[in-house]
């Protein structure tokens, strides 16, 4: 038997989170705001900074350094930029996209439950991947091309702001919150003429 070797290389971590925090002020504010979804753009992109949200802004805040520490990057300071709340309707879906001018990005689900609400879905960044596709025995992490994440009230998601998602047409009401994060420092090598303190 030969011994094979096997390295995950260049991967895309999508960090999976769980909370017991008390949606009911979150909900209320929620159900207070003019929205449907952010399709049609967010009223209010700034919940961060409002008292309600505070105690999931400091959940966020910890878990964001811990991965970042985790991760082996050097950085002054992590910055939520903007945070909303998206609602869904019956039928509603939320179309691919990214979150440009970010570094990560997040969902936390204030209103959502296993088989009865529309998951996150994420697409494979490599678009070489898709060339060639064996038939597969069992859909996994190795051979997808895209990947689901259950809605469900009182988890999260942290992931790359550039890893391109979507929410398929939900059944029953979906509410969540979304923020994008960017971490004030240096980027890049010194001296290498592409380097920037952001």
């Amino acid at each position: 038997m030969v011994d094979v070797k096997t390295y995950k290389c260049f991967p895309t971590l999508i960090h999976e989170f769980k909370l017991d925090l008390y949606h009911d002020k979150m909900l209320d504010y929620v159900y207070g705001m003019d929205i449907r979804s952010v399709v049609t753009g967010p009223v209010q992109d700034d919940l961060h900074k409002s008292l309600i949200f505070k105690p999931l802004v400091d959940e966020l805040t910890l878990m964001h350094d811990s991965i970042l520490q985790k991760l082996d990057y050097e950085y002054d300071k992590i910055e939520i930029t903007n945070m909303w709340a998206n609602r869904l309707y019956k039928s509603d879906s939320h179309s691919p996209h990214t979150h440009s001018n970010n570094f990560l990005s997040g969902v936390y689900y204030l209103l959502g439950e296993k088989n009865e609400t529309s998951p996150i879905q994420f697409f494979d960044p490599r678009v070489q991947v898709n060339i060639l596709q064996p038939k597969r025995k069992n859909n996994n992490p190795n051979n997808s091309s895209m990947l689901s994440f259950d809605s469900v009230s009182g988890t999260g998601l942290i992931f790359p702001a550039w890893l391109q998602h979507w929410v398929p047409p939900t059944q029953h009401e979906r509410i969540s919150v979304s923020w994008n994060v960017i971490i004030r420092g240096h980027y890049g090598e010194p001296k290498t003429l592409q380097n920037a303190y952001i």
